[in-house]
């Protein structure tokens, strides 16, 4: 819904502007149509769409202009330069078809005005520092440069839940690297480093996903040279499965995403503000990614609107994704290590003095892969943590207590709702199940409780 506000009001901005410093400046102005469609196209006679660059044009004529200006196209004639320039001809001379927009009236300084007050209106966006498209490629270089980037499938190895959570724990380790090679992330406080690493660590595991998979039709690539096929044996595993590949796979597969789109695509899911301590800053850093996808995407039109619909489903499918390990891990199906519990969960074992196993892996200066949050343990970890005061200690705590209760407890809403639809031979094992989690629940909230008035 965010990105939607910003192209309404980026529209509303960029009109008023244009209509500020001239008429002929409103190039992508609606037209109003009283004669019910009937205004035609000053150069091919095909329908207007509006008055682009002083006239009223079609989308087609007012692209080619815009195209011939600002690449200062030099074009010949083939024949008497008496070329017929209609709707259905129009694009058999572009020589004529150019002298046809120079005569109905179309005005190349509007063109270069309108590069002017669009770099104008996204200067006032940016701050100093601000993101480029090749500090985004730069920050996702380890990523495209990873071997499991340039896989080619022989002898296909279908992943078990132990090989999916190795794929998930390395790519989580390569989200954190891709974080601390954007400037502006290193800036903000540290406890919205940790937030935003852990609201959207699963989106951006389904992203990579998709990404790699682009070349195949009936599998999921991970980052380890494993698969997961959309008929695996594991039903809840196969169903995301099946999801990526229809939902993200191929929508990008049809788009033919470049890099520096998905660079931008990417951005603009990380940088999402929420209970942040500097929405302000993180708001910046979206808007300023979606001034450079909208920069990369200027040549063809709708395509700015048709990357931003990816985010929908994309969420979806990783609130799936963390909806399908929060139940495999209640039932004992999936042993996660603590790095997967406090990303993708949000609760996991503390590391060093009290301080998450998200927090420290953004201190580190992490050179392999191999790093594990168990490294940090003992006298090494209280070295490598940042100087944070003991209140951001107690907020942390506080924070990632509430998140774990709540977890608990929709868990157990899902479970109910279960008893409720499969009531019938399962019920006993469902209804042992429930007993013990609400059990472990109790205790478990009563622990926090204890902790939190001993903080307090």
């Amino acid at each position: 819904m965010g990105s939607f506000l910003f192209l309404l009001s980026n529209k509303q901005r960029f009109s008023s502007e244009a209509q500020g410093n001239s008429p002929d400046l409103a190039a992508t102005s609606s037209l109003s149509c009283p004669d019910g469609g009937r205004n035609q196209c000053s150069i091919c006679a095909d329908r207007a769409t509006g008055k682009h660059y002083g006239i009223a044009s079609c989308d087609g004529c007012k692209g080619f202009f815009r195209r011939s200006i600002r690449k200062n196209h030099t074009y010949s004639c083939r024949f008497d330069r008496k070329c017929s320039v209609d709707k259905h001809r129009r694009n058999q001379c572009r020589y004529c078809r150019l002298q046809e927009c120079f005569k109905a009236g179309m005005r190349k300084e509007a063109v270069q005005n309108e590069r002017d007050c669009i770099n104008s209106h996204r200067a006032k966006g940016q701050t100093a520092g601000s993101l480029s498209i090749s500090v985004l490629l730069q920050a996702e270089f380890p990523v495209l440069a990873s071997p499991e980037s340039h896989v080619v499938i022989t002898n296909k190895r279908t992943a078990g839940m132990r090989d999916v959570f190795q794929s998930m724990k390395q790519q989580l380790l390569l989200l954190v690297e891709w974080a601390k090679h954007i400037p502006e992330f290193c800036n903000l406080p540290i406890r919205d480093k940790v937030t935003l690493l852990q609201t959207h660590s699963a989106e951006h595991l389904i992203l990579g996903a998709a990404r790699r998979s682009l070349p195949y039709n009936n599998l999921i690539l991970l980052g380890n040279d494993f698969v997961i096929t959309l008929r695996d044996a594991q039903i809840e595993v196969s169903r995301v499965a099946f999801r990526i590949q229809e939902e993200l796979v191929k929508p990008l597969r049809e788009l033919d995403i470049t890099d520096k789109e998905f660079a931008c695509l990417k951005t603009i899911v990380f940088f999402s503000p929420g209970h942040l301590e500097s929405p302000r800053l993180v708001r910046d850093l979206r808007f300023q990614a979606q001034l450079l996808l909208e920069e990369v995407t200027c040549e063809k039109r709708g395509r700015f609107g048709e990357l931003l619909l990816i985010i929908p489903p994309l969420q979806s499918v990783a609130w799936q994704m963390v909806e399908t390990l929060h139940l495999a891990r209640l039932l004992g199906e999936a042993q996660m290590d603590s790095l997967l519990q406090e990303m993708l969960l949000g609760e996991g074992a503390k590391a060093g003095n009290g301080l998450s196993t998200g927090i420290v892996i953004i201190s580190v200066a992490r050179t392999d892969l191999n790093f594990t949050p168990g490294s940090l343990s003992g006298s090494h970890s209280s070295s490598l943590l940042p100087q944070t005061s003991s209140e951001m200690y107690v907020q942390i705590k506080k924070h990632r207590s509430q998140n774990l209760i709540k977890k608990k407890l929709w868990i157990l809403v899902q479970i109910t709702l279960s008893v409720i639809k499969f009531w019938g031979l399962g019920f006993w094992v469902v209804f042992i199940y429930t007993s013990l989690f609400i059990q472990e629940a109790f205790i478990t909230i009563l622990i926090i409780s204890n902790v939190l008035i001993k903080d307090d």
